[in-house]
């Protein structure tokens, strides 16, 4: 890059961080301007952008003009667009091309030709090149040739697979367990599968699953099939999983994971009861929080973590997730591929995915959700921010809608200028109704949860709840013996 003009390579630079930020115009613009100044990735740059909008010959015109002045990289996207339309002379030229310029796909694609030729020994040889020039998956089709289907050269494919592995192939780590498996090493074998599961191969955490489900272990049979689900969208593991649940006489468990992938109508019982506890003081937050914010067009900025709405700004921002009102899906944030998950307002979303992944709370590892099944899928997202909003503590969730309608962005606010929900003697007896209707299976929890947030002292029979607060505040639950609210009574304290 040194040999660019410095204007040029400004520009080019400048055009990634406008291209990371999300401003696709400005990145246009200011690839080529440095394409002009001297830069041919500039011209690169501008062929990735037509190809993502399905402008295919312009990108196939960017990448020449890139190629024709050395640029490796687009050199390789030409010949495999030549590939791609059926011109095998000018893809080899192209990754010749490319290879020549150090690019490690322009070996590794000749390699992949020469194999389909039957050209075994000159795919390994441009294999060999691929991967001293960086390309992992090089070393993953050395292993695989070697490894001939179990009946090769065992001990050379290990060496491969194990190489590739090492630099992040999940296909490599997976094979390397069969490989393993072919030499009699199953502890070995699991080693790597784990390996391969870590990196997100599609069949190695079914493959787990299935292992320790024949093994007898099924709590870890579970645990590995969950992964499946929520991290690969195995649809064989959530079969699995729902038979699981069937077999324990779980059957909301079950309907849970037989939805999962096809649209949710129900919530998962972990989420049912972690949601169940929040939920009145969630909505007390709520119903707090709307007020104080009041309407108005709404604003945000993900690095200064701030939210503007109703003529005023607000701090301590944390972007959730969106739902789209066409496809009926939820997204965090975190796994939304337009947002830096790294970004201020993004970050403290881990907190929420570490909650989960300690409650074992599958809506809250998901990257996104079908909530289709829901009544109201768009009702179903709000409870669903709104209780795992709890985990950030602060003041609650704001939500507005973006795409000319077609979606909701949602927002939780800890700011302290935002006034506090603490207990309300007037307010209690409807937030607890509310929340046992919104959380109905557990009415006993949603007192329980209600009271104990407000640091109330409990006791409790067969029938009731009964809080006392520091300042003397009482409220007394009466259930039905189906366990629904029958009655409820609610005292002030010192202070009222």
């Amino acid at each position: 890059m040194s040999g660019y003009p410095a204007e040029s390579i400004d520009l080019y630079e400048d055009g990634l961080e406008a291209q990371k930020a999300g401003h696709p115009d400005d990145a246009e613009d200011l690839f080529r301007r440095a394409f002009e100044a001297g830069h041919p990735g500039g011209a690169h740059e501008l062929g990735m952008l037509a190809s993502g909008r399905g402008e295919d010959d312009r990108a196939l015109e960017w990448w020449r003009r890139a190629a024709g002045q050395g640029y490796a990289p687009s050199a390789f996207e030409a010949g495999h667009a030549a590939e791609q339309a059926g011109d095998r002379a000018a893809a080899e030229r192209w990754y010749r091309q490319a290879a020549e310029g150090g690019h490690s796909g322009g070996p590794l694609n000749l390699g992949v030709l020469a194999e389909n030729d039957g050209n075994r020994d000159e795919a390994m040889r441009l294999y060999r090149r691929a991967w001293d020039l960086g390309a992992d998956q090089a070393a993953f089709n050395i292993g695989r040739l070697y490894d001939n289907d179990g009946k090769g050269d065992l001990d050379a494919a290990e060496t491969w697979y194990s190489r590739a592995a090492e630099r992040g192939n999940g296909g490599a780590a997976f094979n390397l367990g069969f490989v393993r498996e072919d030499r009699g090493d199953k502890a070995g074998q699991l080693e790597a599968w784990r390996r391969a599961a870590d990196l997100r191969h599609p069949r190695a955490a079914l493959c787990l699953g299935v292992h320790f489900a024949e093994a007898g272990d099924e709590d870890a049979a579970v645990a590995w099939f969950r992964r499946a689900v929520l991290e690969v969208g195995s649809e064989s593991a959530a079969h699995r999983l729902r038979d699981i649940h069937r077999g324990r006489g779980d059957g909301r468990g079950a309907r849970f994971w037989s939805e999962f992938l096809t649209g949710l109508s129900v919530y998962s019982p972990e989420f049912e009861a972690f949601g169940a506890y929040g939920s009145a003081a969630a909505i007390h937050r709520q119903d707090v929080l709307i007020k104080a914010l009041g309407e108005g067009y709404t604003s945000f900025d993900l690095d200064e973590r701030t939210l503007s709405t109703g003529g005023r700004t607000f701090h301590g921002m944390t972007f959730l997730g969106s739902y789209s009102h066409v496809s009926r899906t939820w997204k965090w944030a975190w796994d939304n591929p337009h947002f830096d998950q790294d970004s201020p307002a993004i970050a403290p979303l881990r907190a929420v995915r570490g909650y989960g992944e300690r409650q074992e709370i599958p809506e809250l590892l998901s990257g996104g959700l079908d909530l289709s099944g829901f009544p109201n899928p768009h009702q179903a997202a709000t409870t669903m921010a709104i209780a795992a909003a709890a985990v950030l503590g602060g003041n609650g969730v704001h939500s507005c809608r973006v795409n000319d309608g077609q979606g909701s962005f949602y927002f939780h606010l800890d700011d302290p200028s935002l006034p506090a929900a603490g207990f309300d003697p007037i307010t209690a007896p409807r937030v607890l109704m509310t929340a046992a209707e919104v959380f109905p299976g557990d009415p006993r929890r949603v007192v329980l949860g209600f009271l104990e947030g407000h640091g109330f002292r409990i006791r409790m029979s067969a029938d009731t709840v009964d809080g006392t607060a520091p300042d003397g505040a009482r409220v007394t639950v009466a259930f039905t013996s189906e366990g629904l609210i029958k009655a409820m009574t609610v005292g002030r304290g010192d202070d009222g």
